[in-house]
């Protein structure tokens, strides 16, 4: 173990003490553990942004929550940091015969094979029958709705759940967008959120076609409209004028050239 690292650890180690920090002490593993999810949404963040000292720092971050949470664990279980270390080891060495062992991989679905395969083996040595499990895996109710629509497609693709081709996701969009706006012109509100529901479904699974993580691509496109947006602010407030009293045509106008700067790198 590294100096750096076992410094870490005995400042974790301090914060948690009697005469540590009181928030430190207060907190439990649930806590940290949300904690840790903000700092791994930060990195995606900083990774998006092609930040590497910001991934190097929101790294850092994780560590220490990695390292914090295994602390508060040990509190009431006897575990440490080398323990979750040999535990992630073994798994890793496990679940990769084709490369620490006899079984060969020839590309990334031949790997995926063995890693289902020895996970549903770990399952069974546990007590569970993978044959009787649901296809749709668990995931965690703080797991964010678009990146759950798109692991629940995965899982059903791989039991042939799916259409021969992309042309069957398009034209699901389009139907689901005609109930969606028939359900508008209605003024029903539960069948306007029901369909609105079904459209981002759909959508989930024409980016599923495409290789595209919606998740991901919503976050950039969130990251767009804020730097475009403080762009308009910008130029409103050099005004010294509201944008609450422009019209939509000056609005409209200031967005584009914005749009503009940005694409220029300005």
């Amino acid at each position: 173990m590294s100096e750096d690292f076992k410094n870490l650890l005995t400042t974790i180690d301090t914060l948690r003490n009697p005469g540590g920090c009181p928030w430190d002490r207060k907190q439990n593993l649930l806590n940290a553990a949300r904690y840790l999810m903000d700092e791994a949404a930060e990195l995606v963040e900083s990774a998006l942004e092609g930040d590497e000292a910001g991934c190097e720092e929101e790294l850092a971050d994780l560590l220490f929550m990695t390292s914090f949470c295994t602390r508060i664990l040990s509190e009431t279980r006897k575990v440490d940091m080398h323990d979750i270390a040999r535990i992630g080891n073994e798994k890793l060495i496990r679940r990769h015969p084709h490369v620490f062992g006899a079984d060969n991989a020839d590309n990334s679905g031949d790997s995926q094979e063995h890693w289902n395969a020895i996970k549903a083996e770990e399952k069974r040595a546990k007590g569970i029958d993978p044959d009787r499990e649901s296809t749709l895996k668990d995931m965690p109710a703080s797991t964010a709705p678009l990146h759950q629509a798109y692991n629940y497609q995965k899982d059903a693709v791989s039991v042939g759940f799916d259409w021969p081709n992309i042309l069957g996701a398009w034209e699901k969009l389009k139907e689901e967008q005609t109930e969606f706006e028939e359900a508008v012109s209605e003024g029903d509100r539960q069948a306007m959120e029901h369909e609105l529901g079904d459209v981002l479904f759909s959508v989930v699974n024409v980016a599923r076609w495409l290789k595209i993580q919606p998740d991901m691509a919503l976050r950039q496109a969130n990251n767009r409209f804020r730097s475009r947006f403080h762009l308009v602010e910008e130029e409103f407030n050099d005004e010294d004028r509201k944008m609450k009293d422009a019209s939509i045509e000056e609005l409209e106008a200031s967005w584009q050239r914005a749009k503009k700067r940005l694409a220029d790198g300005q």
